[in-house]
């Protein structure tokens, strides 16, 4: 073979080679160390995003908004999140979308100081959130209902995620918080007491979503459906292989105390969606009073996962784990 051949099959083959095999990238946030965040690095650590042809980057971004703020610069293709912020900003006009929920009750409990004896001593306190105008300001306020305290009987600031607020409330910074497992059991065992557990109230609403932007979704369609087959088997692979979450959960929420993620895997595992379908009701529960004459399927599209259950997908894994 001639040098002049060789030199055309070499360039032949390396400007084909983005063409095949190439794998597409999936940048994706979460926002904190919350059971319902545990599916996605299951996903990530059994190299399902891989399997599916996709390179995979999971980042830790406190905060929903700043997620959202990433995505519109196009810095972020994917965020699981809870569906307060995504769906607010919905209603601002952006074009975000929840492709995907997996866990649609408010799984958080209402924790106080040890020294906090009824609803009337947290009056003037002060109450920890993760994030103003998140699903924890949220929770607080719907058990600010049940506790028979005013809106304004608190005082609530953003302290960011459970380890900074769990050391608040130890501290006597702050009366209250409220906490998902694992760091509720990681409160709990340093003398923190419950005064109120949303998820005895079986209220539906978007804990953890994943959410894309619709422009991103007609152009990439195909990768987000790769995505989402990637996520729809790491929730099933969660659901089935406890000791493999735990290890997980152990890498990315740094915790030691294995009691309590296996705690709190029991807790969030027995409500996670293995078919991540979106609940409307859940939507309309987040929009609020905001609901009004709003149609819904603004705020989610199931499409996608209709998809995979239409083509045997989901059945498929249901016999594989049987």
């Amino acid at each position: 073979m001639s040098l002049r051949c060789k030199m055309i099959i070499l360039f032949l083959g390396l400007w084909m080679t983005p063409w095949f095999g190439y794998a597409q990238t999936a940048r994706t946030s979460y926002g904190g160390t919350s059971g319902y965040n545990v599916p996605l690095w299951v996903t990530q650590e059994a190299g399902l995003f891989k399997k599916y042809g996709l390179t995979s980057e999971l980042i830790l971004i406190s905060g929903d908004a700043a997620s959202l703020q990433a995505m519109l610069a196009n810095e972020l293709h994917f965020t699981n999140a809870a569906g307060t912020t995504p769906i607010q900003a919905t209603l601002q006009g952006a074009d975000f979308v929840i492709i995907a929920s997996s866990y649609n009750l408010m799984p958080y409990s209402f924790v106080v100081h040890q020294d906090i004896r009824s609803a009337g001593d947290l009056k003037g306190k002060r109450m920890a959130v993760s994030r103003l105008g998140g699903i924890t300001e949220f929770a607080a306020r719907l058990t600010f209902e049940k506790l028979g305290l005013g809106p304004k009987d608190m005082t609530l600031i953003q302290a960011g995620a459970d380890a900074p607020r769990i050391a608040a409330l130890q501290s006597g910074a702050v009366a209250a918080t409220v906490l998902a497992p694992p760091g509720l059991y990681a409160a709990i065992s340093l003398g923190a007491k419950v005064m109120a557990d949303l998820g005895d109230l079986g209220i539906k609403y978007p804990s953890a979503v994943m959410v894309a932007r619709r422009s991103y979704l007609a152009q990439n369609r195909q990768t987000a459906k790769k995505f989402l087959l990637a996520f729809t088997e790491g929730l099933h692979l969660y659901a089935q292989q406890k000791d493999f979450t735990l290890g997980v959960m152990q890498r990315y929420a740094k915790l030691k105390d294995r009691e309590a993620m296996s705690k709190s895997h029991d807790y969030f595992v027995k409500n996670t969606a293995l078919v991540p379908l979106t609940d409307a009701v859940a939507i309309k529960n987040a929009l609020a009073d905001k609901a009004a004459g709003r149609n819904l399927e603004d705020f989610y599209d199931n499409s996608l996962i209709k998809e995979l259950v239409d083509e045997g997908f989901v059945e498929k894994l249901k016999k594989q784990g049987k």
